[in-house]
């Protein structure tokens, strides 16, 4: 009878331990690559899995993660039987797998961040870029950790993609680990000793572009800097924050404010606005530009064509010179996220990019130029 009973027992325990779920990490490198593309709104994550003989397997995941865009790649094809374990309050979710699998898992999720984000140090004089130094900033703020993920960033929520296919993509070419809660700071870019030029801007795109109903309104001067993104470097600049630093005379260094940088590709220029705070010392200059520059703007016409979705505008804009010398502007019209274009222009606009366009404007001194032009808009 005790035979019997240790027999019985010995059964039911090894039914137990069968039973238990199997918990397994991804391969590493050498087996297979890991990859996650961030998008700005999702993630999707592509993880090699090799299961033993057990009967159940566990993977942990993150919690957000969308049970309908699990895909699993294998030779012969087959998906296995499973399941997905979630509490909504928990950053950390299980994927049950009931049947051997050795393959490719890809699925969707949310909770990583990513951002560009740059540094500048310029001279005194605004003549020289003495630093620039580009970072990614991603933050895992997903329940999961993740090692030794090349990481592909892509500049586009996911449901523009179908819209539009020159979305923009930046690859980290050495993996990386991406630990749940952790903030990660990969360096993209550094150049040093870079010459740079200054130019004054009237910006007459974004808000101004929708029914002004004929109220004319004062548009700020805008003083820029810019130099070339060295093809060398051979990788293209996200748009994202900046933090601009002055060395003055005395070797000391003056935080004067952030701006943003727009996305700029290798061979083009990289445009800097001064940041706020240095145009309010720029100001209380006698000699400054802020104050001998004005530029005004009247919308003169203002209609819906067919639909909502196209708009027509007629625009003059009153530039005057109250200063000594000789003033070059570059008149920006930016269209946006929208397309548009100029149908009749009283001077003729140059191309700055696939989003705006520009005059350039030579205003000698004590002197008034009038800038008349339409343009045409149509909303995605």
């Amino acid at each position: 009878m005790r035979i019997f009973f240790l027999a019985f027992m010995i059964f039911i325990i090894g039914q137990v331990y069968a039973e238990e779920p199997v918990k397994i990490q991804v391969q590493k490198k050498e087996d297979s690559e890991s990859n996650i593309v961030l998008y700005k709104d999702r993630c999707v994550a592509t993880l090699p899995v090799k299961f033993g003989q057990e009967k159940n397997y566990v993977i942990a995941v993150p919690g957000s993660l969308d049970p309908q865009s699990i895909l699993f790649q294998q030779e012969n094809g087959a998906s296995p039987e499973y399941g997905f374990s979630n509490n909504k309050e928990a950053s950390i979710a299980e994927l049950i797998l009931n049947s051997w699998y050795q393959g490719l898992i890809t699925y969707t999720f949310s909770g990583i961040n990513w951002h560009m984000h740059y540094v500048v140090e310029i001279n005194e004089q605004f003549d020289e870029i003495q630093k620039f130094a580009g970072f990614i900033d991603i933050d895992n703020q997903s329940g999961a950790s993740f090692e030794k993920v090349y990481l592909r960033l892509v500049d586009a929520q996911t449901d523009e993609l179908a819209k539009n296919q020159t979305f923009r993509e930046y690859v980290v070419d050495v993996p990386k680990n991406l630990y749940k809660g952790r903030v990660v700071r990969i360096p993209w870019i550094t150049l040093n000793k870079q010459k740079a030029e200054q130019d004054y801007r009237l910006d007459v795109g974004r808000e101004n572009l929708k029914d002004l109903q004929g109220k004319e309104k004062q548009i700020p001067l805008q003083i820029w800097l810019h130099f070339k993104l060295d093809e060398k470097l051979g990788k293209d600049l996200a748009s994202g924050d900046i933090t601009v630093y002055l060395r003055d005379s005395s070797k000391i260094l003056r935080f004067l404010g952030s701006s943003s940088l727009q996305n700029v590709r290798v061979g083009e220029e990289i445009q800097l606005a001064v940041p706020p705070l240095l145009l309010a010392q720029f100001k209380s200059s006698q000699d400054s530009p802020l104050l001998q520059i004005q530029g005004n703007l009247e919308q003169t016409e203002f209609k819906t064509l067919l639909t909502e979705k196209v708009t027509e505008a007629a625009y003059r804009l009153t530039i005057r010179n109250f200063g000594e010398k000789e003033a070059n502007i570059k008149v920006m019209l930016y269209f946006g996220e929208n397309r548009g274009k100029v149908i009749r222009e009283s001077m003729a606009h140059k191309q700055e990019n696939s989003q705006s366009v520009y005059w350039p404007v030579k205003v000698a001194p004590k002197t008034e130029i009038v800038l008349r032009y339409r343009v045409q808009l149509v909303k995605e």
